[in-house]
């Protein structure tokens, strides 16, 4: 088994960014490919470069394209929020989206228009989760959604669906400045998320599934120096928990620190890997770009992870 994890970790380590003239190659047989994207576009020169990754997905063979938040910078208007669903919405693929902090959390800064940012959220949700269960994009796919949940009936966002042995979820986790919620919204935002990974890592167990990706915002301090924002501590405590007892892949997909990469930064007290997970981050703003996974869906594993940044600064 521990054979099998290392051979993985090479080579997802290895990858590296493919021209962004060349289209994706042909999946292997038995596979399915996916796309996370995220922190972008900010500025307006990066729009043409977003213009581009969206022609760059609508040729690929691709069953979904993950978003992790961060759709814009600033302002909170809705009119920005409308603009950029609909330059979504021309990807022609089935888009799982999980909200970022500059599109809510971060909405009442004065370069953000001195919002409310529950209101943003609220407003957030009846633009981009206005049918609960299923997702944006051209070609809407049905998915699981917390709110059929009476007990977490707001969290819209947080999704589920399976597919190759897999089971995907979203959840709702990122900073947020002291003033976007008061305590006990963030802990019943922070509850939601647990609970909602929970069932997912119980009917991964109940269901013989191969692995669970996680997708979401906010970046955990799993890094080399490890430092954990004190409000992610317990989701991630319980994301260890749950990884030591599981027998399968554990992929977390986040955004938020604007850097791509692949790594196993789970380690226990003597600095050793946890064998059985993978932290997979796309790019973010002032790059523009995506990266392709592939899983064979019948052994059940991922088998391979392609960047693919955008150059230039024109448009279409």
């Amino acid at each position: 088994m521990r054979a099998r994890w290392f051979c993985l970790f090479a080579l997802l380590s290895g990858c590296s960014a493919s021209a962004p003239d060349s289209p994706p190659g042909p999946l292997p047989p038995n596979s399915f490919a996916f796309a996370v994207f995220g922190d972008g576009p900010y500025r307006s020169w990066e729009v043409g470069r977003f213009e581009k990754l969206i022609d760059d997905v609508n040729t690929a063979d691709l069953a979904w394209f993950i978003h992790v938040g961060d759709i814009f910078w600033y302002p909170c208007s809705d009119a920005n929020y409308h603009k950029t669903l609909d330059m979504l919405n021309t990807i022609q693929h089935p888009i799982v989206y999980t909200p970022g902090d500059n599109e809510w959390a971060d909405c009442g800064e004065m370069i953000a228009g001195k919002h409310d940012p529950q209101e943003r959220l609220r407003f957030l949700r009846s633009v981009f989760f206005a049918r609960p269960g299923r997702t944006i994009g051209a070609c809407p796919m049905r998915v699981t959604s917390q709110a059929e949940t009476p007990t977490y009936s707001e969290f819209v966002e947080n999704v589920r669906w399976v597919r190759g042995g897999f089971m995907f979820i979203t959840v709702h986790v990122l900073l947020t400045p002291p003033e976007a919620e008061t305590d006990e919204q963030a802990l019943r935002r922070g509850g939601a998320a647990i609970a909602w990974m929970d069932d997912a890592f119980a009917i991964a167990r109940r269901d013989s599934l191969s692995g669970i990706m996680i997708a979401m915002q906010g970046d955990p301090g799993l890094n080399y120096h490890r430092h954990i924002p004190q409000s992610f501590m317990p989701f991630i405590a319980r994301l260890e928990e749950q990884t030591r007892g599981f027998a399968g892949q554990v992929v977390l997909i986040h955004g938020d620190s604007h850097m791509q990469r692949v790594d196993q930064p789970l380690k226990n007290e003597d600095g050793v890997p946890a064998p059985n997970f993978w932290r997979i981050e796309s790019y973010g703003s002032p790059d523009i770009g995506w990266v392709r996974v592939v899983v064979d869906s019948v052994a059940g594993k991922i088998v391979s992870v392609e960047p693919r940044k955008m150059q230039g600064f024109g448009t279409r």
